[in-house]
């Protein structure tokens, strides 16, 4: 990953995107229309929460144009659909018995009950994995918390996503089997109501429990680390579970969905790209393409291209020619660099 450019978050999960738009059968505008669908609903979250790091409701056209104001970071994420992670934002969740809670003075109608959650882990190389349009840790996390609960999704009155950047929700739904436009957020969003990295999810909860105060009765909650490595769902109730505390929280390794390919380093000649981005630049231009790609027996390999190689960074570019997943590539390598072309 290190070798292929594949460290900063704001490179890989674009590769999960591209990956999951084509598993799904969306092109590539309608994929990015259904991520400012959600990033304007959440907005309008954000905008009812005073804390908010951005307390304004933008229009999915808004989110979804790119200008001086909204640049392109890397396709198909321009600045409105990345994690606004560098905020000055704290929440605090007392967690205690009951005995304790009511020893404090605090009412029954105030207390939220912890039913009890599930972790999952996938592994840290994302190119160990075996498809990147999927993570079976978040998938294992999300059906675990559900069974344990005794819950199908439709009993979830109050959900929560971790949202660093569209692909994550739309998995979450995804695996809930919900609606692409059904409410994945009470907290407003990493880039409307700020991400400060994992303490997202200390607001999520926050919120959460504020909304079962007011009446609703089961909430799920879910977080994320890592590059979609890390899964972690909790159920929290207005009233307490009739089975007690039903959690699994410990993080459980998981099982592939299918055989992970066989790795091979990046050589000249033809592969099929399996998902690719391009990071631009401030000027608006494309610098660097990152693609994860298919040799033609099958290993996987990665690579980036050569910062202001703009041509070969539009080889990859949705920008340019559409859907890049599937397309056929012509490779050579030039001082570790990938340089690329269509293949005519």
């Amino acid at each position: 990953m290190r070798d292929a450019g594949l460290v900063l978050p704001t490179r890989v999960y674009p590769l999960f995107e591209a990956a999951l738009r084509h598993r799904l059968g969306r092109t590539p505008g309608e994929a990015t229309a259904e991520s400012a669908r959600m990033y304007a609903a959440f907005s309008e979250v954000a905008a009812t929460r005073p804390v908010a790091w951005r307390p304004w409701a933008r229009s999915a056209e808004d989110i979804a144009t790119v200008s001086p104001a909204n640049r392109m970071v890397c396709e198909p994420y321009p600045l409105a659909m990345n994690a606004m992670p560098h905020v000055d934002q704290a929440a605090a969740v007392l967690v205690t018995s009951l005995d304790t809670a009511r020893a404090y003075g605090v009412p029954d109608d105030a207390v939220v009950h912890v039913w009890g959650g599930a972790g999952a882990r996938d592994a840290p190389d994302v190119l160990a994995r075996s498809d990147l349009a999927r993570s079976p840790a978040l998938e294992s996390a999300l059906r675990r918390c559900l069974e344990r609960g005794g819950l199908g999704a439709a009993g979830i009155d109050v959900l929560d996503v971790y949202s660093c950047f569209p692909v994550v929700p739309k998995l979450v739904l995804d695996a809930l089997g919900l609606g692409a436009d059904h409410p994945a957020t009470v907290t407003g969003g990493h880039s409307s109501f700020g991400g400060p990295l994992s303490s997202y999810s200390l607001h999520g909860a926050v919120s959460v429990v504020r909304r079962l105060r007011a009446g609703a009765g089961v909430g799920l909650l879910h977080a994320n680390g890592g590059y979609l490595t890390t899964q972690h769902a909790v159920l929290l109730g207005r009233h307490a579970h009739p089975g007690g505390y039903v959690g699994d929280p410990d993080p459980a390794p998981t099982a592939e969905t299918g055989p992970v390919p066989a790795r091979a380093a990046f050589d000249d000649g033809v592969v099929t790209v399996e998902t690719a981005t391009v990071e631009y630049g401030r000027d608006g231009a494309p610098a660097q393409g990152f693609l994860v790609a298919r040799t033609g027996d099958g290993a996987r390999v990665a690579a980036q291209t050569e910062p202001g190689d703009e041509a070969s960074a539009r080889a990859v570019s949705v920008a340019s020619g559409g859907e890049v997943v599937g397309r056929r590539l012509k490779a050579t390598v030039e001082g570790g660099f990938a340089r690329l072309a269509e293949t005519g």
